[in-house]
């Protein structure tokens, strides 16, 4: 690719808390400045379904980018099912698809895998997961991560690999073959952004006690950039092909 000629969409699945509404941007505008520096190839699109936009047709668009959600992959949303059967099209179609969080959790749905709340809890700020090498483009290890999430996926398909997670999360990051790549972690949060969560939700819906190690976690610096550059390679690789 060498110019914008390729159109990527980003589904917003969930909206930010109306409380801090006011001071970031919503999830598809979030993920498309976090993700454009490493594919300024491709324009950027946002849909919501949880704004009642509908689903496009499954090669209206060159790729597609799922968000985060406060729902999960089992409330009884009307958009639900059709997402699922919207993610099963674009993989026939052969469109490459990238989910983060819900997005992580649905696509497995989706595509054979199963998501649920897990009895290991609330899992929040920077985390560290360890990466498969031979699965990815860089001489690393482990990688760190802002993690955002209660629910897990649990099962694949036979058609998924796992390339990384850790004990707490050991399905965090996941490439399909219809091609599909999805992570659990939120690389598109901003330390801020963060912030603000916490002080949200923190001795509420968080544990104090858990909101305060998060904090203490926010310390280190997410490894953002080279994650995106990751994702910037997965979909280039899939778009030049076609």
């Amino acid at each position: 690719m060498t110019d914008k000629s390729k159109r990527i969409a980003v589904f917003e699945l969930g909206e930010i808390p109306q409380e801090i509404a006011h001071k970031h941007p919503y999830y598809p505008e979030m993920i498309s400045q976090w993700l454009a520096p490493a594919l300024p190839e491709a324009t950027f699109v946002g849909l919501s379904p949880v704004r009642g936009d509908a689903m496009p047709a499954p090669d209206a668009f060159d790729g597609y980018v799922y968000s985060g959600s406060r729902h999960g992959v089992y409330d009884g949303f009307d958009w639900i099912e059709p997402l699922k059967a919207f993610i099963r099209s674009v993989a026939g179609a052969g469109r490459p698809q990238f989910g983060i969080c819900f997005g992580h959790q649905i696509m497995a749905e989706a595509l054979g895998g199963k998501a649920v709340k897990s009895e290991k809890g609330w899992g929040c700020g920077v985390d560290m997961y360890d990466v498969r090498l031979n699965k990815v483009k860089e001489h690393r290890s482990q990688i760190a991560v802002m993690i955002w999430h209660q629910d897990q996926v649990i099962a694949l398909p036979d058609s998924a690999d796992v390339l990384g997670g850790n004990e707490f999360c050991p399905i965090g990051i996941v490439r399909y073959r219809s091609p599909a790549l999805s992570v659990q972690f939120h690389p598109e949060f901003t330390k801020q952004y963060m912030i603000d969560l916490l002080d949200l939700r923190g001795g509420k819906a968080i544990p104090a006690e858990l909101a305060a190690v998060a904090r203490e976690s926010l310390k280190h610096a997410p490894d953002a950039l080279r994650i995106a550059q990751w994702t910037g390679d997965f979909f280039r690789e899939q778009l030049d092909e076609n």
